[in-house]
């Protein structure tokens, strides 16, 4: 499993190198922009300190940054649109970060909350 995601840039100035981790933080920060969607908090038990599960996972194969997300939904929201909506978003954040960089984003939906 490779850590970085290496594109060229401008021809001369050599390769541009994004981190997995990176990846994570902008995933991250389009789910603060949406309404009415957490992040899963569910497999987070009370005493835990380390999590072992996170809601955002990302990994890099062959070129290509895979995510998967899990989210709470509110109880009145049609999932499948919020499931789009959540997509959407990310594509948006990743092509203005980098935008020659192939993804697929996957999101499960963990519960629904009132």
């Amino acid at each position: 499993m490779a850590g970085y995601v290496y594109f060229d840039v401008n021809g001369k100035t050599g390769r541009r190198g994004i981190s997995s981790h990176v990846f994570d933080q902008l995933v991250t920060i389009a789910l603060t922009n949406l309404k009415d969607v957490s992040v899963s908090s569910r497999q987070m038990k009370r005493n835990q300190k380390i999590r072992l599960n996170r809601p955002v996972q990302t990994t890099i194969r062959h070129g290509i940054v895979h995510i998967w997300v899990n989210v709470d939904i509110k109880k009145n929201m049609n999932i499948q649109d919020t499931c789009q909506l959540i997509q959407e978003e990310i594509a948006n954040t990743l092509m203005t970060s980098a935008e020659q960089v192939p993804f697929d984003v996957q999101v499960k939906v963990d519960q629904i909350i009132a």
